[in-house]
């Protein structure tokens, strides 16, 4: 399963844009000023040392042609090894971490393996989001696919339960159903950690339970085996995984201790769940998240390969044009479109759409998940505005965090409108949907807060929480609502402060002393860097001095924005300037207009200033009706005046 060739030698730099790069900031060194549409300092990722990018060259030479640029992106991350760069360029399945380093995995493998030879009944449950419901595809297919000396289990159809009459965690009715019809074990993924009661009554009716989940728990239920890399204790190498994830490192750990017992190309099948999975919650896309991600986007990729459903749902997304599918399309085309299914629809379409096969009905399912989108999408801007109405008294005052309830807010969207509020103030938020004497929230939170530590402090106040650092859920009763927020804010102020966390940027970069096909191949240089995600963001650089053509145009109602510098007639060569290429900035129209309300800036007064900008560049996939195609998509992230 290797895939790398042998060195050929030493690589050259590409010279054409490497005499662009700036002096490399030093690490940690934040100017305090924000910028206009994030509110945030800037600051430098990290000090890369001169001399940095000759070691990695002459001791790790790539037959591959990568330039300065990529290196120090790289360098400044971290990967400066042979290891580390042998694994990063030449990612194999064959670098994965052995499935038994996960405690208890020898356990829930050896109870497989009997469910298997005696026949037995087995089902699945799963839980209601992009990673459960992917998980439970994956589960479903191993035991339906798995044999043992020459037996098998009688799968159940996978379950998951529905949002809105089921609730969090495992369905104690499923249970009593499942355990009526004579099913003798059951696997959980994505849930189960902290399914105590639900698990007792499970093994009182005589049914076993594995549990492969990723949450915190508190106390370990009554399961058969637990594999949860993120256990107290724990050992695993990689404690990011996600439900699908550790559903998949028990498919491999069954292959591994048993090769037959599965198909040799089983484990390969199955990696684009796995990599949905992980990108849709956020897990970090380094190390074996990377070449599980990577391996399971070449399926996506390959017409011979990819999935039924997954192709209708690209197709109803606007993704089956001839562009890669890239970790972007299934963070925000294709996981909003299952996920809606799990929040507001049918979730048991969105399984049934990763796992048929018959044409015909994919197009309805995936047709089905659209129209659930669009209207989740209209409820997440109706919530976002008035949610964002209901946030700013407290902003102005200076709250540390957000905690907003309505009982006219959708309970399945109101973890989106969380991240929303999340990215435009910077501050840890929890949203609240009321339902009579019942109350469930979802909490979002920055870099540096804990929202699963804040909400253990807060615990006297809910019936039951759990999640992660960065997301969480929880359950309260609605007359607790005040002294929760209190307890909250408390927690808040109590813990470290750190004040904004800063706008991060890898390197600077000269685009006024670069031409059009430089930044092209500046773009295809990373391109090796990919799959870009939680973790492994897509590089951002820095670039100062720039003087507006004119004030930056809206876009799409004034969502978005488009800004043009002027840049120099032409470069050295006969390239086409880099700057006569515009900037989009997404989502910024708000921020802008705000801005421009609380300085009292004239459009005079932007064209006179230099500006600082911090931006991205990457593979643009939009075609337009005619003219010509631009392969290059520059992303404007933040902007602020220059220190002139």
């Amino acid at each position: 399963m290797d895939s790398r060739p042998d060195h050929g030698g030493a690589s050259e730099a590409p010279p054409e844009f490497d005499n662009c790069l700036g002096a490399s900031a030093p690490s940690g060194d934040a100017d305090d000023r924000p910028g206009l549409l994030s509110g945030r300092p800037w600051q430098a990722d990290y000090a890369v040392a001169d001399d940095i990018v000759a070691r990695i060259r002459r001791e790790f030479p790539l037959d591959i042609q990568v330039s300065d640029c990529l290196l120090k992106v790289l360098a400044g991350r971290g990967v400066t090894e042979g290891t580390e760069l042998d694994h990063f360029f030449y990612p194999s399945l064959d670098q994965l971490h052995d499935p038994f380093l996960l405690k208890e995995m020898d356990l829930a493998v050896e109870r497989m393996y009997q469910a298997a030879r005696d026949g037995e009944r087995v089902a699945v449950h799963g839980d209601f989001d992009v990673d459960g419901i992917t998980g439970s595809a994956l589960l479903f297919e191993t035991v339906s696919a798995l044999e043992v000396e020459g037996s098998r289990v009688l799968p159940e159809p996978a379950f998951i339960p529905d949002r809105a009459t089921d609730g969090y965690g495992v369905a104690a009715r499923k249970i009593r159903e499942w355990a009526a019809m004579g099913v003798t074990l059951l696997i959980t993924v994505d849930t189960g950690a902290a399914a105590i009661d639900e698990i007792t009554l499970a093994r009182e009716l005589g049914v076993d339970v594995i549990v492969l989940d990723h949450h915190i728990f508190d106390e370990r239920p009554p399961a058969t085996a637990l594999v949860n890399p993120r256990r107290e204790g724990a050992t695993y190498p990689n404690n990011e995984l996600c439900g699908v994830a550790v559903a998949f490192k028990f498919a491999q750990a069954l292959k591994q201790q048993d090769p037959t017992c599965l198909d040799d190309d089983f484990l390969c099948s199955v990696l684009d769940l796995v990599a949905m999975g992980l990108v849709a919650d956020q897990m970090a896309l380094v190390g074996e998240n990377r070449i599980l991600v990577k391996k399971g986007l070449e399926r996506f990729n390959d017409r011979a390969t990819i999935r039924t459903g997954v192709a209708a749902l690209l197709s109803v997304a606007g993704l089956d044009r001839g562009f890669p599918v890239t970790t972007g399309d299934f963070a925000y085309q294709l996981a909003p479109r299952i996920n809606a299914c799990g929040r507001i629809g049918r979730v048991m379409s969105a399984l049934e759409l990763l796992l048929t096969r018959d044409p015909a009905r994919a197009k309805e399912l995936a047709d089905e998940a659209d129209r659930t989108n669009t209207r989740r999408k209209e409820q997440d801007q109706l919530l976002k505005e008035e949610a964002i109405n209901m946030a700013v008294p407290y902003v102005k005052q200076g709250d540390p965090g957000l905690v907003l309830a309505s009982s006219g807010w959708h309970k399945g969207i109101i973890g989106i409108g969380a991240a929303r509020l999340v990215e435009q103030f910077q501050l840890p938020v929890v949203l609240i949907s009321v339902e009579g004497v019942e109350a469930r929230g979802s909490a979002r939170s920055v870099p540096n807060v804990d929202v699963k530590s804040l909400l253990d402090q807060c615990q006297k106040h809910l019936v039951r929480h759990g999640g992660h650092a960065q997301a969480a859920g929880m359950t309260l009763r609605a007359g607790e609502l005040d002294a929760f927020r209190a307890a909250f804010l408390e927690a808040l102020r109590n813990g470290p402060q750190s004040g904004p966390v800063p706008e991060s940027f890898d390197l600077e970069l000269n685009l006024a002393g670069m031409g059009a096909r430089d930044v092209a191949r500046l773009v295809n240089q990373l391109e090796y860097m990919e799959p870009f995600g939680s973790g492994n963001r897509k590089p951002v650089f820095h670039c100062t001095g720039l003087k507006l053509q004119r004030p930056p145009t809206y876009l799409s109602g004034g969502a978005h924005l488009r800004f043009a510098f002027r840049g120099p007639s032409r470069p050295a060569g006969d390239d086409t300037p880099a700057l006569g290429r515009e900037f989009v900035s997404f989502g910024s129209g708000d921020a802008w207009r705000r801005m421009l309300q609380e300085k009292r800036l004239s459009a005079a007064s932007l064209i006179e200033k230099e500006w600082d900008i911090l931006f991205q560049i990457s593979r643009s996939t939009f075609r337009p009706r005619s003219g010509n195609y631009d392969p290059v998509q520059q992303l404007l992230v933040d902007i602020r005046p220059s220190h002139s």
